[in-house]
């Protein structure tokens, strides 16, 4: 496949740098080995809030994501770093998020570049877009489009050398430049960072603008139009939620589920298979609502009567741990949160668990439940901030 270079047209055509990221998260929908890799000097929460739908498609089945940022002349916005926290939260061993901080009085950390490495071949933007709205849409930009880029020629071997530069950092850059977006670190540039990114502060382009040239194509993987808030909300009737065991028997990604959980929570007879729309619950609300099948398995000997659900998120986390599931309003929409042993919160409900839960295959546990009952209180404090005043 020969290379091939374009310019993007920003403000000036259709194109822009956020379609172009648009289509490279739809076409690495299902995909488990591409990566996505993102250097820029600045940061705007809009500008992260405007592709977290895409990144939710691309880290669906397994790909990854890389960002490393700046925040030098109060270029980043405060909001920036709470989106990019809430990444990091959401895809624990799948988002890795830095920010590279090198105090000098001559120089800032201005570099922007957008990589996306599809199986071995390499697809780029070089120019001078940061991670904003009007960077992403609307600002007249200098962007370099390069397409079927392998690793080893010329481009390819330049264009991650530039990455490396900054992933790497050798002398005389320090690799104490590089560090990982701890909640700890965000808070403390979270106090000196401005409310509102300057770009934005009189720029009326807004998420909502930005997606609407595309609002009616569907992402791949995904049964939510593009170009709308994700927004989610517990249902007036049957408000309930699963705690639930996830067992070192186990497969890497998938998640087994008794029958009785099939029934009763997902409402899915036992004889048959469905698909349920899923997202992960954040500070922030919920991701981008993924479609996912809970498979009819009979195990090895044909004998079980069992179901599976593919969940790429726990394959690297140590068994056992705790899921959370809460039924939203609309039809066969989920969200859940993972809570590793590590977690300050697993105890709790490790403990209600072993007191009121139910048996299912071996020694898994389970408890369906309705927000406001006597298990709330402690499945409540488990969940991320924004759901903790859900139910009473």
């Amino acid at each position: 496949m020969p290379i091939r270079i374009s310019a993007v047209r920003q403000a000036v055509s259709e194109e822009s740098l956020f379609r172009v990221l648009a289509e490279w998260c739809r076409s690495g929908a299902g995909r488990k080995n591409w990566a996505l890799r993102i250097l820029s000097a600045f940061v705007s929460g809009n500008g992260v809030r405007a592709i977290s739908p895409l990144l939710d498609v691309f880290l669906a089945d397994g790909n990854s994501l890389e960002i490393i940022f700046g925040v030098d002349r109060g270029g980043t916005d405060r909001d920036a770093l709470r989106q990019l926290s809430q990444l990091r939260y959401a895809y624990p061993h799948q988002a890795t998020v830095r920010l590279f901080y090198a105090p000098a009085a001559a120089s800032i950390f201005h570099p922007k570049l957008y990589i996306l490495d599809a199986g071995g071949v390499l697809r780029l933007i070089v120019g001078s877009s940061n991670l904003t709205l009007p960077g992403l849409s609307t600002n007249l930009e200098s962007l370099l489009y390069c397409e079927g880029v392998r690793p080893q020629s010329g481009l390819g071997r330049a264009a991650m050398t530039i990455w490396n530069g900054f992933a790497l950092p050798r002398s005389p850059l320090r690799p104490q430049f590089l560090r990982d977006l701890t909640k700890r670190l965000a808070a403390q540039h979270i106090r000196l960072l401005p409310s509102t990114h300057p770009e934005e502060r009189q720029n009326r382009t807004t998420v909502r603008s930005v997606w609407k040239p595309l609002s009616r194509v569907d992402l791949p993987r995904s049964n939510a139009p593009i170009g709308q808030a994700v927004t989610a909300r517990l249902p007036r009737k049957r408000q309930t939620y699963l705690v639930m065991d996830v067992l070192g028997e186990t497969r890497l990604t998938q998640m087994q589920i008794p029958l009785g959980v099939v029934e009763n929570f997902f409402a899915i007879p036992k004889d048959k298979e469905r698909t349920i729309n899923l997202s992960i619950l954040t500070d922030d609300g919920t991701t981008q609502p993924i479609t996912r099948k809970v498979v009819r398995s009979t195990g090895r000997e044909g004998t079980r009567l069992m179901r599976r659900l593919e969940m790429p998120p726990i394959k690297k986390l140590q068994r056992p741990l705790a899921v959370i599931f809460i039924r939203l309003a609309g039809k066969a929409r989920f969200a859940y949160r993972l809570v590793e042993q590590a977690h300050p919160r697993f105890p709790i409900l490790h403990n209600l668990l072993a007191a009121s839960g139910q048996q299912g295959a071996r020694t898994r546990r389970f408890i369906m439940g309705t927000v406001g009952d006597k298990h709330w209180p402690a499945v409540r404090r488990s969940l991320p901030t924004s759901w903790r005043g859900s139910g009473t």
